[in-house]
């Protein structure tokens, strides 16, 4: 599992393939989990994403909670959204699909073509939902 810290608000989170298909009550446990590690306190909504290497969770805060212990999830599942793996190194990513080069780093699309993943996790990170909404309005497809 991979936790990126997007803001105070927002949290990303890269789940190795544990899972073959998307259960609302499965990525809630695995959230239950993680909470205290995260400090989780209020209401969240949780965008899920499946692809075939592994679960990407979208965390946003909606609200605060009435109370100190108050959590609360909204999970919405979206296996339409599109996510991206971010490298310096052209070289990782030349074979696969769809590539963008933006601000010094190559973009390369995950999806079926996207390949031995698990190997170049370590080389790059993986960019979805609000952090990559910007970086496809100004890139340069190649």
């Amino acid at each position: 599992m991979k936790i990126e810290i997007v803001n105070d608000d927002c949290y990303h989170i890269y789940i190795y393939n544990d899972y073959d298909e998307l259960d609302e009550n499965k990525i809630k446990d695995k959230l239950l989990l993680i909470r205290n590690i995260l400090h989780l306190c209020g209401f969240y909504r949780v965008i899920a994403t499946l692809k075939n290497i592994g679960l990407f969770l979208e965390i946003v805060k909606v609200a605060e909670g009435f109370r100190r212990e108050t959590f609360d999830l909204k999970v919405i599942i979206d296996n339409d959204k599109e996510v991206y793996f971010r490298t310096k190194d052209y070289f990782l990513v030349e074979d696969t699909s769809k590539i963008c080069y933006y601000d010094g780093e190559y973009y390369a699309l995950v999806d079926d073509s996207f390949d031995k993943i698990l190997e170049k996790v370590e080389y790059g990170d993986f960019v979805f939902g609000c952090s990559l909404d910007s970086v496809l309005d100004k890139c340069i497809v190649i």
